[in-house]
Formats: C-alpha cells, sequence, structure tokens
C-alpha cells in the first residue's frame, strides 16, 4: 500500500505565513473600501436632504429651515425651540410633527442620521446632546459675512424676536457654490471670520463627539471622518474629508478649507489666512 505522506511543521507554518501576509494586505484595501462606499452613501443622503429642504419651502412661502428658532417669552412668544433636523424631518420620515429633541425614533431608518461613518456617543440617547447631534450641521450664514452683512438680523439662527430670521431659498445667492449642510460635530456649523492651516482652533483633535468643551471660534466641522484612521491635522486640513450639500442640491467630498470658503465666501476664491 502507498504510504500518505502529511504536512511538515515548515511547510504548515509556512502556509499560515503566507495568509497572514495576505491579509495585511487586504485588510487595508477592505477599510479604504467600505470608507469609500460609506462615503457615498453618505453623499446620496446629503442630496436627500437638500431635496427636504426644497419641499419645506415648498410649503412655507419659499422659506428655508433655519438652524435654529429658539424659544424665547417673545412678544411674539415661541414656546417650543426647533431645529433644522425636526424641520426636514417630516420630509424624510412617515411621521409628521418632531422636537428637535424626540427624533430618536428615525434615527434608524432616516436620512437625517443619514452617514455611516458617524459614530453615535457611547452614552445612547440618556443626554440631550446625543439626542440632538445627528452626525450633520448646518450653516447659518446666509448673507452674515457679505459687506454690511455681520449683525445677528441677518442669521439664518433665531435667538429673539429681533435676532436672525428665515431666508427665502433665492437668498441663499451662489447656490453652486455656497454650503448648506456638512459633515458635523454638532447640529449647526458655527465658522470664524477668519480661518487659516495654522489657526489654533481647529477641529479635528476631536471626533463627532467630544469630551471637552469646544472652544469658540471653532469651526464645527468634522473634518476627518471620510478618511483613514490617525490622519493629522495638517493631512485633514487639505484632504477631502468631509461631505457637504450645496445649496444647489448637489453634494460633494470637501476639504476643511474649501468647507469654509463655501460657507464664508462662496464664488469668492480662496479667503483663508497662511
Amino acid at each position: 500500500m502507498r504510504k500518505i505522506r502529511g504536512f511538515t511543521l515548515v511547510e504548515l507554518l509556512v502556509v499560515i505565513g503566507i495568509i497572514a501576509l495576505l491579509i495585511s494586505i487586504l485588510l487595508p484595501s477592505l477599510a479604504n473600501a467600505r470608507r469609500s462606499s460609506n462615503s457615498v452613501k453618505c453623499l446620496s443622503n446629503l442630496r436627500q436632504i437638500g431635496t427636504a429642504f426644497v419641499m419645506y419651502a415648498n410649503e412655507n412661502k419659499g422659506t428655508w429651515p433655519v438652524a435654529v428658532h429658539a424659544a424665547y417669552a417673545g412678544p411674539p412668544k415661541n414656546d417650543v425651540e426647533r431645529r433644522w433636523p425636526d424641520m426636514v424631518a417630516p420630509y424624510v420620515s412617515s411621521k409628521q410633527q418632531f422636537k428637535y429633541d424626540d427624533l430618536e425614533e428615525i434615527r434608524a431608518n432616516s436620512v437625517v442620521w443619514g452617514c455611516p461613518e458617524w459614530i453615535k456617543n457611547d452614552a445612547g440617547s440618556a443626554t440631550l446632546a446625543d439626542r440632538v447631534r445627528v452626525g450633520y450641521g448646518m450653516q447659518y450664514y446666509p448673507n452674515y459675512f457679505e459687506p454690511g452683512g455681520g449683525k445677528a438680523s441677518n442669521l439664518a439662527y433665531i435667538t429673539s424676536p429681533t435676532s436672525g430670521r428665515y431666508f427665502k431659498q433665492v437668498e441663499w445667492k451662489n447656490p453652486s457654490d455656497r454650503g448648506l449642510i456638512a459633515d458635523s460635530i454638532t447640529h449647526i456649523i458655527g465658522t470664524p471670520a477668519t480661518f487659516g492651516p495654522n489657526s489654533p482652533m481647529m477641529p479635528f483633535d476631536y471626533g463627532p463627539y467630544t469630551t471637552t468643551a469646544i472652544p469658540a471660534g471653532t469651526f464645527y466641522v468634522d473634518a476627518s471622518r471620510h478618511l483613514k484612521p490617525n490622519v493629522t491635522k495638517t493631512q485633514a486640513y487639505n484632504s477631502k474629508g468631509l461631505n457637504m450639500l450645496f445649496c444647489d442640491g448637489h453634494a460633494a467630498s470637501v476639504s476643511v478649507r474649501e468647507a469654509w470658503n463655501a460657507i464664508h465666501n462662496p464664488a469668492g476664491g480662496d479667503q483663508t489666512t497662511p
């Protein structure tokens, strides 16, 4: 009878080594593919949010949602605070009425929380911050940075009857260049008047949910959301690591520099400081 020869220990170790080498080569490629796929899904969901803004305008005399409409004593009195996610939620969900802090029920199946790369706070929905931060933020400067526009009444952020207002869709000028919604660490995108690569207040030292206070003047975008892990601050500044919805309805991946210019001076070229 013919004797059957098995694997030697050396041969087995060689095979294991080859498999381990192949895995080490393939895993980064698979991770990159996953990030790319999630970025595409995020862009698609941003476009759907853009459609929701248009649908809102069609039912509200041509005006778009504001980033925040705070509750205040008045006059006139406003009892319930509203924010842009609950304003557009009826157009992306079967439910028609929401408050800004009771959106949990559509979190799992709504494009308002549509970025697969956004990681929800480990604290769950127990905290108010987690319930109102949806992974996307709205900028609220329709014409604030234009000459003579730097006053509270020119913000799409209402804190009193005389501070902020609703803007018509056509007032968001240069729509193909003006950013509206983007990957963000908060529900809004606060934007400093000056910004550049050497600014001490850059947003990518922390993730979508930071455990530390956010300094005044920070640019509230989530700069490295779609980049590889452990990307440096300098790399993130010039890489297209976040997605942005523009006022004409298209969405694109942009860098921090491009995002700031799209809010601060759309169609005005690069105005960041050195």
